[in-house]
């Protein structure tokens, strides 16, 4: 009779086969590679990078540099440039959530902490 297994650890089991690790590291990648060309073009001085990595089951795609996650998914302006008059938010440039074809539609609008 057939042994069932819960969906958790079969997980587990195709996860670290060779063949799936070499494959979704090859994705990754190919991730790396399109969000690349993404930043190109907004790169003034070469401040973010895209780096991709591998761990014992999984590959990851970083933008590295200075508060990536504001130039990945936007940002209210600060500082110098700050009117609190007239509050302004910069969208999200999404290097690394367009490069993998991802939903980067906002769930919410940008809100005013």
């Amino acid at each position: 009779m057939a042994r069932l297994i819960s969906r958790k650890a079969l997980n587990s089991v195709v996860a670290h086969l060779e063949g799936v690790r070499v494959e979704v590291h090859h994705e990754a990648k190919e991730v790396g590679r399109v969000a690349e060309g993404r930043l190109a073009g907004h790169r003034k001085t070469g401040e973010h990078e895209v780096t991709v990595s591998q761990g014992e089951v999984d590959s990851f795609v970083n933008l590295e540099g200075e508060h990536p996650e504001s130039v990945e998914f936007g940002h209210w302006v600060k500082g110098k440039y700050e009117n609190p008059e007239k509050p302004k938010f910069v969208p999200g440039l999404y290097i690394i959530t367009g490069a993998a074809d991802l939903d980067a539609t906002p769930k919410q609008g940008p809100r005013r902490r």
